[in-house]
């Protein structure tokens, strides 16, 4: 029997006709019962919203499996077509590639088989609905809310200080004693906010989610003016209902100091940490970033510790000259193991091919508007012969077609150029010396080169525990090889 799989999503705008995912399940179970259809999979993406398919993982799943020649799928199932997208470029873009790939396309609700001839116009349609569906559903709850600020009324979130109820925010008195605290020790002691985030957290104090508190916490905090009675709507404040927290002249020092500090000079430690984000701390996991080091001395250090203190994690500090050499020296042994230099070439000529396409139909259009203007000019001499153009008239016209003219030139010249550069370049040849260099080429890029390429091609990397900075080292580096790496491959080193 033919393969098929499906997908289930639920809006999280609550919309009415929202169906619940097990009703979508029945119904492309029932689909695949009633005509003979084998269901190989039902990807459930539960409550997420269709405005953007790049936080959707499970529909990139089934896009990748409906598209496996070696899965032999030939049904892709949706209970309706807005389950698939609500913005219509990319529902457009879906229906393209997979009946392209010669699979077929079923919305059940919407009786959309990409078998029948006319699917298509059926599915633009829908499409069409579901993106003016989500433009409406914008539109009514920002006139909601738009409404609800100019009576000065919360419009949600969590701030900490307060809980709200029925769109009002009312005090939580043990959290505004720690509002005043924080903007008592900047504003008064002129602590900084690394000091406030360690205090807190020593004295056993979370955040509103329960987390340590950290530098950008406490600024938030000191920035934030609805502690004054205030609340902010599209980038303008309005007075609230709520009870303040802060004084005006608590406030006034608060932002004061912050005004004077913005001109001391930014503390800069030298060089660059292209492994930031990627090492991780090996008590915490978190990532590590940058330490406090001299221009002798470098190090990485646990981010959770740099932002909250000793309380949230330990410095767990490795040696930057250490880790650097070590994981460039086993990336470049790694890239060269791969041997995908005829991939990359065939991807790279696929991409040029796909760009200059157009290139070239641009510039035959170009050259087409070129040769209609000069016949526009020949007509107007014409008309200015016999007499039907004064002088006047026929000076504006020219000089008119004259600057168009002009500019279609200077397209036409920069198109062509980039034409002869791409016949120019032998890209196979280059990018076999690349890889067969591939460690020179590496060394010899700038520093947020490698950073970017790194960042590219490496998940994350383990780091052994160890009571002093010497006896941490690299414990395993996982690569991040997937679908457009060609394969799949983790690496322990360790």
């Amino acid at each position: 029997m033919p393969r098929a799989i499906g997908y289930v999503r639920v809006s999280t705008d609550k919309q009415l006709d929202n169906t619940s995912i097990e009703k979508q399940k029945e119904e492309i179970e029932l689909y695949c019962k009633n005509n003979n259809l084998t269901l190989v999979k039902i990807y459930d993406e539960g409550a997420e919203s269709a405005e953007t398919m790049s936080k959707r993982k499970e529909f990139k799943k089934l896009y990748h499996h409906a598209l496996d020649r070696e899965e032999n799928i030939e049904y892709v199932i949706f209970f309706k077509a807005d389950r698939i997208a609500r913005d219509n470029l990319d529902a457009l873009y879906v229906y393209k590639k997979i009946t392209k790939a010669k699979r077929n396309l079923i919305c059940i609700a919407d009786n959309i088989d990409t078998r029948d001839n006319h699917a298509k116009i059926l599915y633009h349609i829908m499409a069409m609905i579901a993106e003016l569906e989500k433009d409406n559903i914008k539109f009514r709850t920002s006139m909601g809310m738009e409404k609800n600020a100019q009576n000065g009324n919360f419009n949600g979130g969590k701030v900490y200080g307060y809980y709200s109820e029925n769109k009002e925010l009312l005090l939580v008195p043990d959290e505004a004693k720690i509002v005043r605290y924080i903007f008592e020790k900047y504003g008064m002691d002129q602590w900084g906010y690394r000091k406030i985030a360690s205090d807190l957290n020593k004295q056993g104090i979370l955040t509103k989610n329960n987390k340590f508190w950290t530098i950008t916490a406490v600024k938030t905090i000191l920035t934030n003016q609805v502690y004054i009675g205030n609340l902010k709507w599209k980038n303008t404040y309005r007075k609230g209902k709520h009870p303040r927290i802060v004084d005006d002249e608590l406030w006034n020092q608060t932002q004061k100091i912050m005004r004077l500090k913005s001109y001391l000079p930014q503390k800069v430690h030298p060089g660059s940490y292209p492994l930031s984000g990627l090492l991780r701390c090996p008590q915490c996991n978190s990532p590590m970033v940058q330490g406090n080091s001299s221009s002798r001395y470098k190090y990485y250090q646990c981010s959770k510790n740099k932002n909250s203190g000793s309380c949230a994690c330990s410095s767990n500090l490795i040696n930057k000259d250490y880790a650097e050499q070590f994981v460039f020296s086993h990336f470049v042994q790694e890239i060269q193991s791969l041997k995908f230099t005829s991939s990359v070439i065939k991807a790279t000529t696929q991409s040029i091919a796909s760009e200059v396409e157009p290139i070239e139909e641009k510039l035959a259009s170009m050259k087409q508007e070129l040769i209609y203007l000069e016949s526009k000019k020949e007509r107007i001499v014409g008309w200015v012969c016999e007499g039907t153009m004064n002088e006047l008239s026929f000076k504006q016209q020219m000089k008119n077609i004259e600057n168009e003219e002009k500019q279609l030139l200077e397209f036409v010249e920069t198109l062509e150029k980039q034409l002869q550069q791409r016949d120019r370049i032998n890209l196979s040849e280059q990018i076999s010396l690349a890889f067969e260099n591939f460690d020179q080429f590496f060394h010899l890029m700038s520093n947020e080169d490698k950073k970017e390429l790194l960042h590219f091609f490496i998940d994350c990397i383990y780091i052994n525990n160890g009571k002093t900075s010497k006896d941490r080292t690299v414990k395993k580096i996982e690569y991040n090889f997937g679908y457009d790496q060609l394969q799949e491959k983790n690496t322990c080193v360790g």
